[in-house]
């Protein structure tokens, strides 16, 4: 099936459940977006539409990698490159595993809004510096070097400085399901 036609606005409809994760990791930003509201909100209205967020914005989304380990039966590992334009923006979302997040560029803005979320900054003098434990729905910034272990986070991001930010994302999660939900407003 040649779902970049699809993703692109040939016409077919996508029904409810089609899009699958390796599909969704070809995808990138606001087409991503663009196909999970598409998806999600069907035929359901103007009120459906209303309380789905506007999608991701000045992101794009690269799949390194990926696998599923024999010693994590039902989940897969995937490595991500993700990179947000300045103004750039993913409004609340949710992920359905454990990811660990690197900041290789930039500055960036993470709120947690759920799950655990544990902070280390980079290195000061090659002095480990100790995990802390990230507070909901208090912003913080993160710079290169700077990285997240997160647990079934619901969090939001954005590009809190004047260049890009280049996040190199590895997540272990459940095989066929979404990587990134976008959470309705409330």
């Amino acid at each position: 099936m040649d779902w970049s036609k699809r993703a692109a606005g040939s016409g077919a409809p996508i029904r409810q459940g089609e899009l699958d994760r390796r599909t969704a990791a070809r995808l990138t930003g606001a087409g991503l977006a663009a196909l999970l509201l598409r998806s999600t909100t069907g035929r359901r209205g103007l009120a459906a539409q209303e309380a789905t967020p506007a999608g991701p914005t000045g992101t794009t989304t690269r799949l390194v990698g990926g696998g599923q380990p024999a010693s994590a039966p039902g989940l897969e590992l995937t490595l991500r490159r993700i990179t947000h334009t300045p103004g750039g923006q993913v409004p609340a979302h949710s992920h359905p595993g454990a990811l660990v997040i690197v900041v290789e560029a930039g500055t960036w803005g993470y709120t947690a809004l759920g799950g655990t979320a544990l902070l280390t900054r980079a290195s000061l003098d090659g002095t480990p510096v100790p995990a802390e434990t990230m507070p909901i729905g208090t912003e913080a910034l993160l710079t290169a070097g700077d990285w997240l272990f997160v647990e079934n986070p619901q969090d939001e991001i954005r590009n809190a400085g004047e260049d890009d930010v280049v996040l190199l994302i590895a997540g272990l999660t459940r095989v066929g399901e979404p990587f990134t939900t976008l959470m309705p407003h409330t």
